[in-house]
């Protein structure tokens, strides 16, 4: 065994004095004798007992302080034994689940070597285009399941960010980090310098790569052009990953609700590691899919969907108490801007509700009946769409109170002094990006709250929400908090800026779901927030959340708009790179530095623990027998 300090090994010199004192002390034995007779032996035998050794000492209290003696020296010269801090008990897995792992056998290969890694505490992670947590803290059999069950999605990978995110984790710390990717695309320092941080923080980095170059023919691009007439352009880039030319048969296809639809089909020519630009023309509203027909390496890339929101008509019914034979009033002016819309202005229900897609509720001065504010709410409650202006009417009103139970808040009191600032909030921060409420002034409004799970999307700070929505059924109820009267006793003056038509547009383009293409076609490994609970319809599932991410190719139903999703991606696509980073070592793996280093510390720290126990125990022994 080495030694730090073996000069501290000298204190076990002191093991001798130890035993001669024990061997030469006298040890008192009762013997019942004469005194006269006990003067005379002691006199006698004083010299021959100090000069006599003892064959054997039984005193514990030499052995505690041998041990005592031997921990003391030990502990100076202090033992350099391995320090097995980084030891495997702890493993984190970062799996590469990136498009390009959908390769032949990649994921699997993949899998294999991920199960040989695990140790007694195992993490996994999916490395896409964020960190995705799989498992924590699982045993090495329940972290196979976990890992069998993985599957390559469809976005672009950001390993170094997913190693970092590792490393940086507190739990993580004195573990082994196994990063397993065909390492397709990097960004970021090289591998090596996350081994040396992963180092400075007790872990152990270790890369695996796997695949091998396979040929791929991909859409690595695509954008769309208004032709202004309806219609747009599709321009995309296919490519050749290989190193042998290739004819690749191309089809555009599109369709629409009414069953209608065309087919354009088209060959390129493509030499190695080529690329070609494709054009589309007339493509109309709808989904439309273009594909390379070509069997290869990755399907997910073959395919690049197209998304053009449809203006489908839409019949508007206003219920208001205004004489619109007067003057048209700036609500009614502003909805009529948006094409193929109808707008019906009453003041009682027509005979079939069902016909109008929005039902607008602008009551300044008359109540609505009781009955007809019934037929709104059922009609709210089956997924009708609706919008409700808040004036005065729709507070001081008994019967117009049975509208509340389908609004987003909840009104308390009619504001009429104090200044309010006007500001967009969440989701109203994307939709009103170009609206400007700062020449807005109110001089009354409803005070409100906001229901959960309500969106709010423009508040006047402590009056509450202006604008703000929530989903029942399919349907979309909104409460506009804005009084559109344009009278000298107007509650507010929105209604005569520039900006108020402009700001209806946008909402109800917003409401029905028809958005501006680049929100419409958008690339994987993107995500996305909402203000509530949604129901969203993924490529593969259906479910309710605040939240998606975008990892597959396909299409996504987010309430009533449609997104496609597409890789649009060549690092992700170019499977045919034969050495894709500096890795040296056998089967691919870059060598990690050793961390099992030879240290005094650990050995060190024990030693002081028991030498401070001997002690207890001697000075217990020594307390009992009177000594101290």
């Amino acid at each position: 065994m080495d030694f730090e300090f073996s000069q501290g090994l000298a204190a076990l010199a002191g093991i001798i004095p130890l035993t001669i004192i024990y061997l030469l002390r006298p040890r008192p034995k009762n013997i019942i004798l004469p005194s006269l007779m006990f003067v005379r032996r002691i006199s006698q035998n004083l010299l021959d007992s100090r000069r006599t050794l003892s064959k054997r000492i039984t005193d514990p209290l030499f052995y505690l302080q041998l041990l005592a003696l031997i921990f003391l020296s030990m502990a100076i010269a202090g033992p350099l034994i391995e320090d097995v801090k980084a030891d495997a008990q702890k493993v984190i897995i970062i799996m590469d689940s990136s498009a390009s792992m959908s390769a032949p056998d990649r994921i699997n290969e993949a899998k294999s070597i991920a199960i040989e890694r695990l140790g007694q505490e195992n993490t996994i992670t999916a490395a896409e285009s964020i960190p995705v947590l799989l498992a924590k803290s699982l045993s090495a059999k329940d972290a196979e399941t976990v890992i069998d069950g993985m599957e390559a999605k469809h976005t672009p990978s950001d390993i170094p960010r997913a190693i970092l995110t590792a490393i940086n984790e507190k739990e993580n710390e004195y573990g082994k980090i196994v990063v397993i990717s065909d390492f397709e695309t990097w960004e970021g320092r090289a591998p090596e310098t996350y081994i040396r941080i992963a180092n400075t923080k007790n872990m152990e980095l270790e890369f695996r790569q796997v695949g091998n170059k396979t040929a791929n023919y991909a859409i690595v691009d695509g954008y769309l052009k208004d032709s202004n007439d309806g219609t747009y352009e599709y321009t995309c880039t296919i490519r050749n990953f290989n190193d042998e030319s290739v004819k690749l048969d191309v089809l555009m296809e599109s369709g629409s609700d009414s069953g209608s639809g065309t087919k354009v089909s088209n060959s390129v020519q493509l030499a190695e590691y080529g690329s070609q630009q494709i054009k589309f023309s007339k493509i109309p509203q709808g989904i439309s899919t273009v594909k390379i027909l070509n069997e290869d390496a990755i399907p997910c890339d073959n395919i690049a969907c197209i998304s053009i929101p449809e203006v489908k008509p839409k019949k508007i019914l206003v219920l208001t108490d205004s004489d619109q034979a007067i003057s048209r009033s700036p609500l009614i002016t502003a909805i009529s801007l948006l094409p193929d819309i109808d707008v019906d202005v009453r003041k009682d229900l027509p005979e079939k509700l069902a016909d109008y897609d929005t039902i607008v509720v602008n009551s300044r001065y008359k109540p609505l009946p009781s009955h007809t504010v019934k037929e709104i709410v059922t009609s709210a409650k089956n997924g009708k769409d609706l919008i409700v202006i808040g004036n005065e009417c729709l507070y001081n009103s008994s019967a117009m109170h049975g509208l509340y139970s389908v609004l987003p808040v909840d009104i308390k009191s009619v504001d009429k002094e104090g200044s309010h600032t006007i500001e967009t909030v969440g989701s109203g921060k994307n939709i009103f990006d170009d609206i400007s409420f700062s020449e807005v002034y109110l001089r009354k409004l409803l005070v409100t709250i906001p229901k959960k799970d309500a969106a709010v999307l423009v508040e006047a700070g402590e009056a509450g929400p202006l604008v703000c929505m929530h989903n029942i059924n399919e349907g979309t109820v909104i409460y506009i908090g804005f009084s559109d009267t344009i009278e000298t006793d107007a509650w507010n003056n929105f209604a005569t800026t520039p900006t108020y038509p402009v700001f209806w547009v946008k909402l109800l383009r917003y409401m029905w779901g028809i958005e501006d293409i680049s929100e419409t076609n958008v690339n994987t490994g993107k995500y996305q927030a909402f203000d509530q609970t949604i129901k969203i319809k993924t490529p593969s599932d259906t479910i309710s959340s605040d939240f998606v991410y975008f990892d597959e190719c396909g299409l996504y139903g987010l309430n009533q708009k449609t997104i496609v999703v597409n890789l649009y991606d060549s690092a992700e696509s170019n499977t045919f790179t034969e050495k894709r980073l500096n890795l040296t070592g056998e089967n691919g793996a870059i060598q990690k530095e050793d961390l099992h280093t030879v240290s005094p510390d650990r050995s060190r720290k024990y030693l002081i623990y028991l030498l401070l126990l001997l002690l207890i125990v001697e000075s217990a022994v020594m307390l009992r027998r009177g000594i101290i």
